[in-house]
């Protein structure tokens, strides 16, 4: 009797639920475990680019490059004049100007990758030099770039332009503007830099070919402008 009654019992207990599957013996895993594993992985990948750019910013402050210096050493009109009447005058020139560009870097080599020489006066394009070759400049070292503009103006030059001339004529020497349009690279160790494109704008006084007094006082060195590296 006994006996009969413990089978009893035991019918009358509640059935346990099935164990849950062990995601290490190849169930599924759940979607909570997976969301976290997600959010950790983005985390340390924010984490990483952080330290990337705290690492960017350093060396650039410690490796921050200093401009170029430019200085016209030397220019020389052979031919300056008005050809013409006064309502379609055009200039006529032949300037041969010379300019020296020094990278004062200690760690940065510099890479002229693109360099174009234009000439203005009054406000207005004389022409366009060929552009120069490619080159790489050596850190703390002096290239000189030597351009050449010659030929007569495409179009008349403004009466603004024209005066100016004559006035100029008059004090021996002429104003006349020299720009380097420049994209460069720098280069520390094996690794190039964006470009960049800082432009060398130069203002000289040169001699009037056609006054002998101007010519022997010649052409003064004068600095250039060069834009930052930014």
């Amino acid at each position: 009797m006994a006996s009969n009654e413990h089978k009893i019992d035991h019918l009358d207990q509640p059935i346990p639920p099935p164990a849950a599957p062990d995601a290490g013996s190849g169930g599924v895993v759940p979607p909570a475990r997976r969301r976290d594993a997600y959010a950790l992985a983005c985390r340390a990948l924010t984490l990483v680019l952080i330290a990337l750019g705290v690492v960017a910013l350093l060396l650039w402050l410690v490796y921050q490059p200093s401009s170029l210096k430019a200085y016209a050493d030397s220019a020389q009109l052979t031919r300056f004049d008005l050809a013409g009447d006064n309502n379609g005058a055009r200039l006529r020139f032949d300037l041969t100007v010379g300019v020296s560009i020094r990278n004062p870097n200690r760690r940065q080599a510099v890479l002229y990758r693109r360099l174009e020489a234009v000439a203005l006066y009054g406000g207005e394009r004389l022409g366009r030099a060929a552009d120069l070759p490619r080159m790489r400049q050596p850190r703390k070292s002096t290239v000189e770039v030597r351009t050449g503009f010659r030929g007569e103006g495409a179009a008349a030059v403004s009466p603004a332009a024209a005066a100016l001339f004559r006035r100029e004529k008059e004090e021996w020497f002429f104003g006349i503007g020299v720009k380097l349009h420049s994209r460069v690279r720098l280069k520390v160790a094996v690794v190039d830099s964006v470009e960049y494109r800082p432009d060398v704008d130069c203002y000289i006084r040169v001699p009037d070919p056609s006054n002998t007094t101007a010519v022997a006082q010649g052409f003064t060195p004068t600095q250039c402008h060069v834009d930052d590296f930014s």
